[in-house]
């Protein structure tokens, strides 16, 4: 072998290469993407896939903070939901007890992270009374 030549490597089946990258959207939302290849020599294919994590912006607070950390949580209720509405079987109130919940206990932690008095006729007050009473 010659001084330009190299040895081949020997690499494993599902060696994965990653390539990240960050974006920034019209809302200055940082959106960090990861690009994953995969090499394979029995079939000489490569597959890629990609990845997009989201920053939460950093004055986000209130209904708009309990809406995206509950998100998942009433995708599962509204889809139960609509379930229940053409077949009349499903029973989704423990569904919506979990996101109401999740809303709601989000919702407080943003108020006494702001210094807002919690009004005990109001649903979140409602809701701290419900929490300190089970405790």
């Amino acid at each position: 072998m010659g001084s330009n030549q190299s040895t081949p490597s020997s690499a494993a089946p599902s060696d994965d290469v990653s390539k990240s990258s960050s974006i920034t959207n019209n809302n200055n939302n940082t959106i960090d993407t990861t690009t994953t290849s995969q090499s394979s020599d029995a079939s000489n294919a490569n597959t890629n896939t990609s990845k997009i994590k989201r920053t939460a912006p950093k004055n986000e607070s209130g209904y708009a903070r309990a809406e995206r950390l509950c998100r998942k949580k009433k995708r599962v209720y509204d889809a139960c939901y609509t379930a229940a509405l053409s077949s009349k079987e499903e029973d989704c109130e423990e569904l919506f007890d979990t996101y109401r919940s999740c809303f709601l206990k989000a919702m407080t932690k943003d108020m006494e992270k702001r210094g807002i008095q919690v009004n005990s006729g109001s649903m979140v007050g409602e809701f701290k009374e419900e929490v300190e009473d089970d405790e």
